[in-house]
């Protein structure tokens, strides 16, 4: 045999290889046309998706509103009208107590007044309102004891009990003499409210009375009977 030609080996070599690189070329290609294919049926897919949308959303039906509820009549539990009395009914029946009031005030004895707004002024004169009334209704409490005198110048004019009323002269021309005299009247005519119930005695804060029973303490003074 004789020795193969160059050119004949060197073809024979590369026939297969071109055979390879055009397979190659045309699967690439092949790759690349199906994904031009699948992007633009996937945009159109999403153009005819928009326009079914668009569609729907037009066609949608109206959705009826219900017809309002009326709401139910509200009875009342008693029809019975509510009358109101008059202004000048009102006026008189107002006017009633107070003019007994004034009546009860106007027949107090004058100098028993006087014997209660002493004391008011000389034990009580610098205590607040609440404290200058409970010094006036124990005068008031013991009265009505039994214990004692029955009269507000008798209670105060007992000996050893409080002071010298008829020496003791305060001025009473300002407002302290003024607040003691209501407080006398308001507390012999019953008209206050009890603020030291049934208290018969009382003394300085500082003071003790183991023997009597504690009612109240009303700033600088405490009160028991």
């Amino acid at each position: 045999m004789g020795v193969p030609d160059g050119r004949f080996l060197l073809s024979a070599f590369l026939r297969p290889m071109a055979g390879t690189f055009a397979h190659k070329r045309c699967v690439g290609m092949n790759k690349r046309w199906s994904v031009l294919v699948l992007w633009s049926l996937t945009a159109a897919s999403g153009v005819a998706s928009a326009h079914v949308a668009m569609n729907t959303d037009s066609e949608l039906p109206v959705v009826q509103q219900p017809a309002p509820i009326a709401p139910a009549p509200v009875t009342f539990a008693s029809p019975t009208p509510v009358v109101q009395p008059l202004p000048a009914e009102t006026a008189a029946v107002e006017a009633a107590p107070t003019e007994t009031a004034d009546a009860e005030v106007a027949n107090l004895d004058k100098s028993e007044v006087e014997c209660v707004a002493k004391v008011v002024v000389h034990e009580a004169g610098n205590q607040p309102h609440k404290g200058q009334q409970a010094v006036a209704q124990v005068i008031r409490a013991r009265m009505k004891s039994g214990r004692f005198a029955s009269s507000a110048c008798g209670v105060v004019k007992q000996r050893g009990q409080f002071f010298n009323v008829d020496a003791y002269d305060p001025p009473r021309n300002n407002g302290r003499w003024n607040t003691a005299v209501e407080i006398a009247k308001r507390t012999l005519s019953g008209k206050d409210e009890d603020v030291a119930p049934g208290a018969l005695f009382f003394h300085s804060a500082g003071a003790s009375f183991p023997k009597r029973t504690r009612v109240a303490q009303i700033a600088d003074h405490t009160f028991y009977r």
